[in-house]
């Protein structure tokens, strides 16, 4: 009998538009058409490139170290034509620069996915496109006319230079941060052993081209040819055999051949970028270094700020907070805008945040600075302000607790930032508020754009199986009493359950956002009610967290009640296989859930019998799970993914402790934001976004309502119960697994009590 699986219940993944950058704004000049022929071009060379064409010529190469000194020259000229005063130069030299910018930042956008979707290069980029749109702003009147007058000729250069020099800051930082990225990408594989032993002292494999590196290795990996005569029918069938090898080994010798030019290309290519860029830093005249804003100490500094002996923010009151996300100095600190917008509601209000940034706004710069100077700098600080406020409304707005400040936050764009501000950059934040007022509840698409980031990057092929158990008719008829595991005892009823249990799993996870998850946890820790926590959240997070718990149960339910010790092996084998599954597919909640029932001695016993292969299974979920090292390789699972994964929500809910306000360590009295609680919190927030890429798993319904049927029921009592229960069923097993029990118990306890 087949049955018709619901496409309304097939979990598929949409194809999700790339984010693409935003367009490159080019002065009106010369070179206007070919920068606009050469964007075009650009888009479709950022494409991954196939192994097969790796040696084409067509492939895009990074090399800014190229590229780089074309824009020193423009810039060189540009200094010396505002020493001269010379405006008609200024004019002339414009569309080279940017032109110049725009090569670079192309060149730029083909460095690894990886470290282009990287927060810190994000952070850094959106840097360089900010100072280059108060560039643009600033400069355009002169270029879009001829006759245009200045009124204060030396004002208007002065500026114009001030602007010029924060782009090349802010470039240099970029590339700074890009080599940093690419410096802590994950090691590449390990060269072959041949390849090691054949190098020449005259170089290094980066000195050679990768034709010239793949050649030498496929000539390495060529077996030695071994005659052997032939007899009898192997004479006769000798010429066939050898040309169907012939035709074999062909094929697997060009496959093996792109795979090497791949790798080496891969490996050759990441040191030459990592160079070209260290180079290219080192071509900055130290003309550029510190021409970024510069950050005032405020008289409240020493009482609303606190940072710690590596110059990491630490502590710091609302107001102080503002200041320091609005000047130059918290442009190293790459997660510090995160940890404010998803933790702001935590330690404060809406209203009380928007009035700290109008304050900050309106505040005056110290006396010491000239005119010009104090232009230039408090054009900076309300360039920043309006950038955090458009981000706020753009990416982190919650209609629900934010709608109140959503009319004076209007009145404040039109009012103040209209008229300080260049148009350019004040319509951003406006046509944002527009967007915001014409939907019905604006939310926030910070989750949106996680989630198209990764979709991106991730393959879009549907998951699905054809492979049906034992006992389906039982299944459809839902007769679930019927159906036992055994019955997935094979390699494709294996992963037949794990991506059904994944299906469940996401179905209960995408009902909350992440956002929500964390406040309810946080509430849960510190009995404190936050800014406005919608019970529909909270049952729905607790219904996800529970499910994973009595999958827990189920599967040390399967185990304990095993009749024999061969029985209980097998059971534990299945068991490991399944956790094994799932974490392939990135469902680290079941992973989880599974193998952590394995892993309880105290109630499954021994596992020394569970054979090689199985150990090193457990052995690998150990160390991926450890709490030692504070489960830092499941956090870089899931930070570094390109695909859908589910969670596990344990580890979130330990980042809610610590105090939320301390007092100030040099002035007792000042109770301060104590960013040591958030930082963690925000990062468990941004891993859950991440999690939130849909995975693309046909829902299989009858195996999906069996195994939804079989969790639930361990809902029905608490934990505690169940585990007197388990440990009850202990106690009626065969005399043998007593003995077995009691002598495992006895050596656990003794060796407790010697390391202690």
């Amino acid at each position: 009998m087949t049955t018709n699986l619901s496409k309304s219940r097939t979990i598929r993944r949409k194809a999700a538009p790339r984010l693409e950058p935003e367009p490159e704004v080019i002065a009106h000049g010369p070179r206007e058409s070919l920068t606009q022929k050469s964007d075009t071009s650009t888009s479709s060379d950022n494409s991954a490139v196939s192994s097969t064409c790796i040696l084409s010529l067509n492939v895009p190469q990074f090399d800014i170290q190229k590229t780089f000194p074309a824009i020193l020259d423009p810039v060189r000229l540009f200094h010396e034509a505002a020493d001269a005063q010379d405006i008609e130069s200024i004019r002339s030299l414009t569309p080279t620069f940017l032109h110049g910018l725009t090569t670079i930042l192309r060149s730029m956008s083909q460095l690894p996915e990886d470290v282009r979707h990287a927060s810190g290069y994000r952070n850094a980029e959106s840097g360089v496109r900010h100072y280059k749109l108060l560039f643009m702003s600033h400069i355009q009147p002169l270029l879009d006319n001829k006759g245009f007058e200045l009124v204060c000729r030396r004002q208007f250069i002065w500026e114009t230079l001030g602007y010029l020099d924060a782009i090349m800051s802010s470039l240099k930082r970029l590339m700074q941060v890009a080599e940093l990225e690419m410096r802590q990408l994950k090691p590449l594989p390990d060269t072959p052993e041949e390849w090691d032993t054949h190098q020449s002292s005259e170089g290094s494999s980066t000195d050679r081209t990768c034709v010239e590196e793949a050649d030498e290795l496929d000539s390495l990996a060529k077996p030695l040819a071994i005659k052997h005569t032939k007899r009898g029918l192997a004479a006769i069938l000798g010429p066939l055999s050898v040309n169907l090898r012939r035709k074999i080994s062909q094929s697997s010798a060009k496959a093996d051949k792109a795979a090497s030019v791949e790798k080496l290309t891969t490996c050759t290519g990441h040191a030459r970028a990592t160079a070209n860029i260290r180079n290219s830093i080192a071509l900055f005249p130290e003309l550029f270094d510190d021409k970024l804003e510069k950050s005032f100490p405020h008289p409240d500094d020493s009482t609303e700020l606190f940072l710690d002996k590596n110059g990491v923010l630490q502590l710091a009151s609302l107001k102080g907070l503002v200041r320091y996300l609005t000047s130059a100095v918290s442009d190293d600190d790459l997660e510090l805008s995160d940890v404010f917008f998803l933790c702001f509601r935590y330690f404060s209000t809406p209203a009380l945040v928007l009035e700290a940034f109008i304050e900050r706004y309106k505040e005056k710069l110290p006396g010491c600075l000239s005119p010009d100077q104090t232009h230039i700098q408090s054009m900076h600080v309300k360039m920043r302000v309006a950038r955090l406020l458009n981000q706020w409304v753009d990416l982190h707005w919650r209609h629900s607790e934010d709608q109140e400040v959503f009319a004076p936050l209007l009145q404040f764009a039109f009012s103040d930032l209209s008229r300080d501000l260049p148009r350019s950059v004040s319509s951003k934040l406006i046509d944002t508020l527009h967007n915001a007022a014409c939907a019905k509840e604006h939310n926030g698409r910070r989750l949106e754009k996680t989630v198209q980031l990764i979709q991106g990057s991730s393959p879009a092929e549907e998951l699905c199986s054809l492979w049906e158990p034992r006992g389906k008719k039982a299944m459809v008829r839902g007769e679930f009493s019927k159906i036992k595991l055994s019955n997935f005892a094979s390699p494709q009823g294996m992963e037949l359950l794990a991506r059904q249990l994944t299906a469940l799993l996401w179905e209960k996870y995408r009902d909350f956002q992440p956002e929500d998850a964390a406040r309810f946890w946080v509430e849960e820790a510190t009995g404190k009610s936050t800014y406005s926590v919608s019970n529909d959240a909270s049952t729905k997070v607790t219904t996800y967290a529970s499910f994973e718990k009595a999958l827990h149960l189920w599967a040390l339910d399967v185990i304990v009640s095993a009749q024999s010790m061969e029985d209980r092996i097998q059971k534990v084998q299945f068991v490991l296989e399944w956790a094994q599954e799932c974490h392939i597919i990135g469902n680290y909640a079941g992973s989880w859930a599974l193998f952590s029932a394995c892993d309880r001695q105290s109630l499954v016993g021994s596992l020394s019998n569970i054979g090689a292969r199985h150990e090193e299974i457990l052995l690998a979920l150990h160390l991926f799970f450890s709490h030692t090292n504070r489960m830092k390789a499941y956090k870089d699972a899931i930070q570094s993914s390109h695909g859908p994964t589910l969670p596990t929500l344990g580890d979130v809910k330990r980042q809610c402790g610590n105090e939320e306000c301390v007092d100030h360590p040099n002035a007792p009295g000042h109770k301060l934001i104590n960013l040591r609680r958030y930082r963690p919190l925000t990062r468990a927030i941004r891993d859950m976004e991440r999690c939130h890429t849909p995975y693309c798993i046909q829902r299989v319904d009858y195996v999906c309502q069996w195994m939804e049927e079989v969790i639930c029921s361990y809902l029905s009592r608490p934990e505690v119960e169940w585990e007197d229960i388990f440990y009850d069923k202990r106690e009626e097993d065969k005399p043998e697994m007593q003995y077995l029990f009691v002598t495992t118990s006895f050596i656990f306890l003794s060796t407790a009590h010697f390391s202690s």
